[in-house]
């Protein structure tokens, strides 16, 4: 019985740690921050929200730690092989693109949130050319899966680079259909 229990507690543990909270229980909090000569860089806990990387920042992404890049761009946006380089340095790249507020669908949404929920085992960052999109991205899996009021939220999500009203809007329903 109680090897059970202990295992128990030892997989609650493990479950609470990847939602992204600090040793409060509460979300980490999101503080402007810098990785090389990428623009609009934001880190909550091992989450990295950022513009485009440069290829020359690839090795600072290594030094901090970061196993894990998720861009939200699409093919073509970006005129040097990302996937190549991100790959050649030892970390992850994984691409969930999206562009126009049409192609923001609750596939991306939810592809993106599972990621995301990794990140406190996986430090990652979530990048697109000026943030725009992860703000958009980001504040779903921030109301829905961290708890975050919407209000403040948003805030976070502007902050972050969020600037598209069209975005705001999609993931402000998305949210809205997928809150219990």
């Amino acid at each position: 019985m109680r090897i059970r229990w202990l295992g128990f507690v030892l997989v609650l543990g493990m479950a609470t740690a990847c939602w992204g909270a600090d040793e409060s229980g509460k979300p980490h909090k999101v503080e402007a921050t810098k990785l090389g000569k990428t623009r609009n860089v934001h880190a909550c806990g091992n989450l990295f929200l950022a513009g485009q990387p440069t290829p020359e920042d690839i090795a600072i992404l290594k030094q901090k730690g970061i196993q894990r890049v998720i861009t939200l761009r699409t093919d073509g946006e970006v005129d040097w092989d990302e996937a190549a380089k991100i790959k050649q340095a030892g970390i992850e790249f994984v691409q969930v693109p999206f562009r126009l507020p049409d192609s923001l669908t609750d596939e991306v949404f939810d592809k993106v949130r599972k990621l995301l929920r990794e990140h406190d085992r996986k430090p990652t960052l979530l990048h697109c050319g000026s943030a725009n999109r992860v703000g958009a991205v980001w504040l779903a899996y921030r109301v829905l899966d961290e708890k975050v009021p919407l209000k403040k939220a948003i805030e976070e999500a502007r902050e972050v680079g969020l600037r598209s009203r069209a975005y705001l809007e999609k993931a402000v329903d998305y949210i809205e259909r997928h809150q219990k």
